[in-house]
Formats: structure tokens, C-alpha cells, sequence
């Protein structure tokens, strides 16, 4: 009975390791160009390097020749000028959950402002802090602003300091959630939140390859579809348009392709239907943050109206970098897109605040899909998290029962020799 037991231990141990074990496997490779001196360098990230990533860009890695991990500091290019004045947020709910080792902090817009950013006064700690950001119009359906993202809290002497996340995609949702988690599992004390009030946002964005473009008019309605050959991230369309002197239409956004969901009655902010206009007076545009999509399609309502003609889709994206410290004589090479790598946590962003802002820049070349890419070695056994802990019970369950069993026949056994 005990040998049995063993061997019942033992697949239970491994089995239950299998479940959360995973490796990083990166699915893209690029060659980075030689620099002439030592110093910060930008490396600017193009279409063909982000439309394999995932949502902020935390499946990418610099390696050396010696394959050390080098750090870095992803940035945008993209200036922002806010009014200095701050407005605080109604805190609905603010607890730690310990057995989840995570504080949840839930926060109230009341009057629908469009947000941007926002900054959390916390009790001081030195520690990075991994945040997941969400927004909800009821409170039942949530969709993520930002996932498992790293910040870094202001280093200070004082009791207090600040933790500042100023790139969200902008939205006017009445309930945000937040869930910090520090990197050693310890409770934030979140006190205030805040969002500041943006005067002006100047960026500099580089073109996405032409999508293809269709159009079908119905009765009332104008249906243009616009497809890219691979998911891009999208911060601008603009549009050219054919029709009257004066219109003003309403146009209803949407993907049409599959959306990442992250968990269960989760969605990324990139899967909402948006609104917007186009007008003869206006600049026919429509600005967006970390949207990613290969196929979407807008739906004009043109009412009793001429239908317009939609002659022209440009597609935009920032201008995105990672921002390092190379050496001359030294080769450096990239890996990306996976579907299993988180963020990173690096010393670097706390001294960005001593990187000169003008830097020089060099490039990827070489890139190229790895052999292996797609092959999913991560897990053995690849189930929901809700079946994980199902089957880590049903597990206890057996061995508590084994355990009865093998102390009824030690107990039977020590009769006997009586």
C-alpha cells in the first residue's frame, strides 16, 4: 500500500507542476544594426515587428551576443502637455485581497470625462508594480485598458508617493477597476486617484500598409470593410471621401475579426464598437489607442442621403521604440511574439529620468519567423484556470482518501499483532 502511495504522490506532484509550468518561446527573430559608440540608443519598432505583439508590447527581448538579457525602456513617440491641474476620482472600493495577493481598487467617473491617464497616490514603496486596468459602463461588463502592465513608483524619502500611468487609451467610462500587484506579493495602499487634465497631445505617427478596401450600399446604410494582411495596431484612420458639398454621418466602428479575450467575460478595449462622424467641415478622422485588428469594418448611416464613397482608408500607427544601452563591437538580436510571456521587470525604468531626450537611432533588419514558431511546448496540459484548481482538489481528495485507508489497515494490522 505505501508504494502505491508513493507512486500516486508522485504522479499528483508532477502532474499539478506540468499544469503551471511554462517556458518563453518567441515565435519572430530580427538582427539589430552595429552602433560606433557606447551609449542610449533608440530602436525604432516597426509594423513588422508590432503587428506580432500583443497588447502594450510585452512579448519582446534583447539579447547580446552572448545571449545576456539586455534591459530596456519602451517608449512612444509622443509629447504631452496637461493644464497642472488634477482631479480626484470617487474611491467605490479599495481592498486587498490577500489570498489573491492583489489590492483591487474600483473608482467612479461620474460625469463620463474622457481619461486618459491616471495617478495613484500610494503609501511609498520601492517595488514595481504590475497594474490591470479595466473599464465599465455598469460594473457587469469590463474591458481591459491595460494587462498585467509594469510601472514604477516615484523614488522619494517621503511616506508617500505617486504611481503614474499616462498612455491609456482614451475613454469615458464610468467605472475603472484597478488591480495592483506587487512584484513581492505585498499590499499596495492605494490613498488617492487621480487624472490630469490634458491641454494637448503632440505625436508623430508612421503609415501601416495599405488595407484592402470594400464598400456595399444597402437602402440606408454603408457598409465599407477594410482588411490589412496581418493584425496591425492602429492609433489613426483618416479617410477620403467622395460626395455632396455638405453631409455629416454617423459611422458605427467594429472588428470583425476575432478578438483576444483574456479570460472569461473579459475583453480587450479594442473590441467595442465605436462611434464617430464624418463631415464635409471636419477632418475626417478617427483616433484610437492600442487597437488592434486586421479586418474592421464601418457602418455609415446615410439616412435618406446620397450614399458617400469611400475612396481612401489610411491607416496609422505611433511611432513606437525601445530605448537601451549598447556597446560597439557587440551584436544584438531580438525575439518576439509569444503567446505566453509577461512583461518584464527591469531596473531601468527608474533612472529614465537620466536618459538625454535627443538620442541616435538604429535599426532592425533580418527579421524573420523562427522555425519553430507556433509550436506550443509551453504546458503539457493546457486547461483553463477554473479546471486547474478542480482537478488540484480532485487530487487532495484522493490522497486524503488514500490516506484514511492506509491509517485503517496500519491501525488493523496492530490489532492483529495483539
Amino acid at each position: 500500500m505505501k508504494s502505491i502511495l508513493k507512486y500516486i504522490l508522485f504522479f499528483c506532484f508532477s502532474f499539478i507542476l506540468n499544469l503551471f509550468s511554462y517556458s518563453q518561446t518567441f515565435n519572430w527573430q530580427a538582427k539589430l544594426e552595429g552602433v560606433e559608440n557606447a551609449g542610449y540608443y533608440k530602436i525604432f519598432l516597426n509594423s513588422d515587428v508590432t503587428s506580432h505583439l500583443h497588447h502594450a508590447f510585452p512579448d519582446i527581448r534583447l539579447y547580446d551576443d552572448k545571449n545576456n538579457e539586455i534591459q530596456y525602456i519602451l517608449s512612444q513617440k509622443k509629447t504631452i502637455y496637461d493644464k497642472g491641474k488634477r482631479t480626484e476620482l470617487k474611491i467605490l472600493k479599495n481592498k486587498y485581497r490577500k489570498f489573491k495577493h492583489f489590492t483591487e481598487v474600483i473608482v467612479e467617473n461620474s460625469e463620463n470625462i474622457e481619461i486618459s491617464n491616471l495617478i495613484f497616490k500610494v503609501v511609498n514603496t520601492n517595488n514595481p508594480v504590475f497594474i490591470k486596468i479595466m473599464g465599465s459602463s455598469d460594473t457587469q461588463k469590463w474591458y481591459i485598458l491595460k494587462n498585467n502592465y509594469p510601472t514604477v513608483p516615484d523614488i522619494t524619502n517621503a511616506d508617500t508617493t505617486e504611481i503614474k500611468v499616462m498612455n491609456l487609451p482614451r475613454s469615458d467610462f464610468k467605472y475603472i477597476k484597478i488591480l495592483f500587484n506587487d512584484y513581492d506579493e505585498q499590499n499596495i495602499e492605494v490613498i488617492k486617484v487621480y487624472y490630469h487634465d490634458l491641454a494637448d497631445i503632440r505625436a508623430e505617427f508612421t503609415q501601416l500598409p495599405k488595407p484592402e478596401i470594400t464598400q456595399k450600399d444597402t437602402l440606408d446604410k454603408s457598409i465599407v470593410t477594410v482588411k490589412f494582411n496581418e493584425a496591425q495596431f492602429i492609433d489613426m484612420f483618416t479617410f477620403g471621401i467622395q460626395g455632396p458639398e455638405f453631409y455629416l454621418r454617423k459611422v458605427q466602428m467594429m472588428k470583425d475579426d476575432t478578438g483576444t479575450v483574456a479570460s472569461p467575460g473579459e475583453a480587450f478595449y479594442d473590441q467595442m464598437k465605436k462611434d464617430f462622424w464624418l463631415g464635409s467641415l471636419k477632418s475626417n478622422r478617427i483616433n484610437l489607442a492600442d487597437y488592434k485588428a486586421q479586418k474592421v469594418v464601418f457602418v455609415i448611416d446615410n439616412k435618406d442621403n446620397q450614399p458617400l464613397k469611400i475612396f481612401k482608408v489610411n491607416a496609422y500607427q505611433l511611432k513606437n521604440y525601445m530605448i537601451t544601452y549598447l556597446l560597439p563591437d557587440t551584436k544584438y538580436h531580438l525575439l518576439y511574439g509569444s503567446e505566453n510571456t509577461n512583461f518584464p521587470s527591469y531596473d531601468l525604468p527608474y533612472f529614465k529620468d537620466t536618459i538625454p531626450e535627443i538620442l541616435p537611432e538604429t535599426y532592425i533588419y533580418n527579421i524573420k519567423r523562427k522555425a519553430n514558431a507556433g509550436m506550443k511546448i509551453n504546458t503539457i496540459w493546457n486547461f483553463p484556470v477554473q479546471y486547474l484548481w478542480l482537478i488540484i482538489g480532485i487530487s487532495a481528495i484522493i490522497l486524503i482518501i488514500i490516506s484514511i485507508l492506509l491509517l485503517k489497515q496500519t491501525v488493523k494490522k496492530h490489532k492483529n499483532q495483539e
